[in-house]
């Protein structure tokens, strides 16, 4: 059952509240109960959906929902994330940020609707302006819901938002799954997105806490804008990767799209439940260290050893079992998804180990920093992925692959800069991991030559998949038994954060 809170962060005198080891022990398990079967429930009645849709359906509802996406930028990081990282907070600058974005929400999502007609036409896709227009009342709803959401997670409550999430996936998937049945086609997608974002913001008002108040202080709007502007600019090129979504969609049939989009969904459940998922966590953490440059290193290294130990074999495997797991998941007419899949994979890893660079950053209050760091991943291989895309998906999305893999040397840099440590020690501390999933990436791959056209893709998804974890833990044991011991010290010391 979902509690609204009885105390709230920003009565507590002097600004933050100390975070002892049972907040961050109750705050990580909730993150993981929120993404693990958030995103595996999404993922499970996308599978649905993909069963009873065609490619061509998804591929428009795709075009729609990520321009949605990107209008939304603004909504869900700036006021958002400024909310968050301040220091205290008080009740005027809560509703003066809840009613800015609120204003916000109201002008993006009626631009969004101006905008449709010109889209559709320019993408010979009809279909896809009517949808936008209904799409575009997200930008209203969730306004809200993104500012109450920051307000739990200020507080580490990932309990209320697992929940909310919970709830809000079963009901929305639960309709989405009855209208395909009934054969609405792409308006089954829409109508799980708006069902989805109106049990959010219901649950998410209610868990919060906080009832808004008709009081709006300039002062506070602009001292929240100051903070705002540059995380905003900071996640501007994370909109570039998913505005690919509509520039592929004016240039490649809507099966093509369809294709490029379940394939970026499937990364994406994984990037969210293991890089996004240290670097969400992180944050409140890290932020409560700024004063501690030692401690903040420390527990920054932590956090990026933690992110290797789980980014690199997730992806890695991604990237290997991509064949099978197309054809157990989604089927044969969705095969053109595979070589995305095994290209996207990389792009999940370089993701996921920049969000986490990011987010140390932003702790320590270098917000253009991280922007940096995002748009020297995103944004030179988003531009040759649209130069790419009239020749077509593949060369489009190998071309993204490779620009974000070369871009690591630039994570490293400002990381080592950031902390002031050598580059050397940052590749160290990941070392062990990457060789351990390389052992087991020679052992997928040798393992596969031999079952192929022997087994069924789901038997060798059977085989495979406890084989490559069981080769990945024995071979990082091997390499570096003390890496598990250094990660499990520094949850320990939790009980010293904020004091």
């Amino acid at each position: 059952m979902i509690r609204p809170s009885t105390v709230l962060e920003e009565e507590v005198p002097g600004g933050w509240a100390p975070f002892g080891a049972a907040a961050v022990a109750r705050g990580a398990f909730w993150r993981v109960v929120e993404i693990a079967s958030g995103e595996g429930l999404t993922f499970l009645f996308t599978l649905v959906l993909a069963r009873l849709l065609s490619p061509e359906e998804f591929g428009v509802v795709a075009i729609a929902t990520t321009t949605v996406l990107v209008v939304q930028v603004g909504l869900r990081h700036g006021l958002v994330e400024a909310v968050i990282q301040r220091p205290r907070l008080s009740g005027v600058e809560i509703d003066t940020a809840l009613w800015a974005n609120l204003g916000l929400g109201l002008l993006l999502g009626g631009l969004t609707a101006l905008l449709a007609g010109g889209l559709a036409r320019l993408a010979d896709k009809p279909l896809l302006a009517p949808i936008l227009v209904t799409l575009s009342l997200l930008c209203v709803l969730q306004s809200l819901t993104f500012l109450l959401a920051g307000l739990l997670r200020r507080r580490l409550d990932y309990r209320a938002l697992a929940l909310r999430a919970l709830l809000a996936i079963l009901l929305s998937h639960a309709v989405g799954i009855a209208l395909a049945l009934e054969g609405l086609g792409a308006w089954a997608l829409v109508a799980v997105q708006l069902v989805n974002a109106v049990v959010s913001l219901a649950t998410v008002g209610f868990a919060a806490g906080w009832r808004p108040r008709a009081r709006f202080d300039p002062a506070a709007a602009r001292s929240l804008a100051r903070l705002a502007v540059p995380l905003i600019g900071y996640a501007l090129p994370s909109a570039s990767a998913v505005a690919l979504v509509v520039m592929l969609g004016i240039v490649l049939p809507a099966e093509a799209v369809g294709a490029y989009y379940v394939a970026e969904r499937l990364t994406q459940s994984l990037l969210l439940l293991s890089g996004v998922s240290v670097a969400d966590l992180s944050l409140p953490v890290l932020a409560r260290l700024q004063g501690n440059r030692p401690r903040h290193a420390e527990a920054a290294r932590g956090t990026l050893q933690l992110a290797g130990l789980i980014c690199l074999p997730a992806f890695t495997g991604l990237a290997v079992l991509a064949e099978p797991l197309v054809l157990v998941l989604l089927g044969a007419a969705w095969v053109g998804a595979v070589a995305p899949l095994r290209l996207l994979a990389a792009c999940g890893l370089v993701a996921g180990l920049t969000a986490v660079a990011a987010q140390v950053l932003i702790s320590i209050g270098d917000a253009r920093g991280a922007a940096r760091l995002n748009a020297g991943m995103l944004l030179p291989a988003i531009a040759l992925a649209v130069l790419l895309a009239p020749l077509g998906l593949l060369p489009a999305v190998a071309a993204r692959a490779a620009a974000q893999l070369v871009s690591l040397h630039l994570t490293v840099k400002l990381l080592a800069a950031c902390l002031a440590v050598p580059r050397r020690a940052l590749l160290a501390d990941i070392a062990p991991s990457l060789a351990a999933t390389s052992v087991m990436a020679l052992g997928l791959l040798a393992t596969a030559a031999l079952v192929t056209g022997e087994f069924q893709p789901a038997v060798r998804l059977a085989i495979e998949v406890p084989l490559g974890g069981l080769l990945f833990l024995a071979s990082s044991w091997l390499l570096d038994r003390t890496v598990w011991g250094r990660l499990l010290l520094l949850t320990r010391s939790a009980p010293a954060l904020g004091a």
